[in-house]
């Protein structure tokens, strides 16, 4: 005979393990080495922010991140930090990089241009953000198959973020826009 056991949330175990002092919302102040963090502890207000608790700083590690590298979560970030076994623990994976549409400036040469973000004004209409600089962004397509110039001044592209393995990690931009597409009309 098969019986079937309906799923269920534990709530009332989570709730369990979150009474006490097992379970506290913290910010994230500082890095202290690797993946360990200063934080201190805070709580919600009626609006709904949060503020700090006390001027009390522990450490918090990481489980997100690599043991053995810097780490990478910005100062400020607020967390769910877990007691286990008298250590403080949270989960916080690093933001990942931004996509952005682009106008293309000037071409550097082999595959790399010089584009400034954009912004939506209407439907179809770009124009440059207010307060961007101009960036070195790859287009990958020409990194295999083509030469530099191969994408005309004034095209529009989706430009993304990139980190490299640095320590710390160098933020890179690349596109990837078909190789002499200008031509194919």
């Amino acid at each position: 005979m098969n019986r079937k056991y309906p799923y269920r949330d534990k709530l009332k175990h989570l709730a369990q393990v979150g009474s006490g002092y097992g379970v506290q919302l913290v910010r994230l102040t500082s890095v202290l080495e690797e993946n360990r963090y200063n934080a201190k502890a805070v709580e919600f207000e009626t609006d709904g922010s949060t503020k700090l608790v006390s001027s009390e700083i522990f450490t918090v590690t990481n489980l997100a991140e690599p043991a053995d590298t810097t780490g990478q979560v910005p100062e400020d970030t607020d967390a769910v930090a877990v007691d286990v076994e008298g250590k403080w623990v949270v989960f916080v994976r690093p933001s990942t990089p931004a996509a952005f549409p682009a106008r293309v400036v000037s071409s550097q040469g082999s595959a790399v241009y010089t584009v400034k973000e954009q912004v939506i004004t209407g439907s179809s209409t770009f124009q440059d953000k207010s307060g961007a600089s101009n960036l070195n962004a790859i287009n990958l397509a020409e990194l295999t198959i083509g030469s530099g110039a191969a994408v005309d001044d004034d095209t529009k592209v989706l430009v993304r973020e990139v980190r490299d393995n640095g320590d710390p990690p160098t933020s890179r931009y690349v596109f990837d826009h078909p190789t002499y597409a200008k031509y194919l009309s």
